[in-house]
């Protein structure tokens, strides 16, 4: 991994959390509706959705060892 991949995964990384923070945050202002937990509720029961991100994060790991 060079360094613009390393900051690329970085970066990505704390979009990620700073998303999950705010759908956090936004749920606890307002009250956990059907919106506002509804994605993290799907994450978690859709086994496909956790394929999906392992196939996502093994493509930018793999990508950055092939260069």
């Amino acid at each position: 991994m060079d360094r613009t991949d390393t900051v690329i995964l970085g970066v990505s990384g704390v979009v990620a959390a700073l998303v999950f923070a705010g759908a956090l945050s936004a749920g606890a202002l307002f009250g956990f509706d059907e919106s506002a937990s509804r994605p993290i509720r799907l994450l978690a029961a859709e086994p496909f959705a956790w394929i999906v991100v392992a196939a996502l994060l093994a493509a930018v790991v793999g990508h950055a060892y092939i260069d």
